[in-house]
């Protein structure tokens, strides 16, 4: 990797952990999913100041190319994201249920009270 790149690649890296930090710090991007990125911002960190990760891993998974070792992390990487989307989405269906059930329960108690208060009503 030519010093050019390696520069540019820390660069990015670099932002991309600020720019983790920054969402953190407003509260715009929760701790729990923010963990992911970070690792992410960490690794090309890692990998743009010590190239030659990628060969030691090359060769350990006895692959031709570095390029597909570079590929096969982006990929882990993508799922590890859907996975943690999915976990997300589920909570969030999981509240959602919780809360309509609950709303439905408030709603059938007001509408019980209102019948108690309209024969009240209609007694005196």
């Amino acid at each position: 990797m030519s010093p050019v790149n390696q520069f540019v690649f820390i660069l990015i890296g670099l932002c991309m952990l600020l720019c983790v930090l920054v969402l953190l710090k407003r509260d715009v991007l929760s701790v729990k999913y923010s963990l992911l990125w970070l690792l992410c911002g960490g690794g090309l960190l890692l990998i743009a100041i010590f190239p030659y990760i990628i060969y030691v891993i090359r060769d350990i998974f006895d692959m031709v190319m570095p390029s597909n070792v570079v590929f096969m992390i982006m990929f882990g990487f993508v799922l590890l994201l859907l996975l943690s989307h999915s976990v997300a989405v589920t909570e969030l269906s999981h509240k959602s249920k919780r809360q309509t059930q609950s709303i439905a329960l408030l709603e059938k108690r007001v509408r019980e009270l209102e019948e108690q208060l309209n024969k009240k009503n209609q007694e005196k």
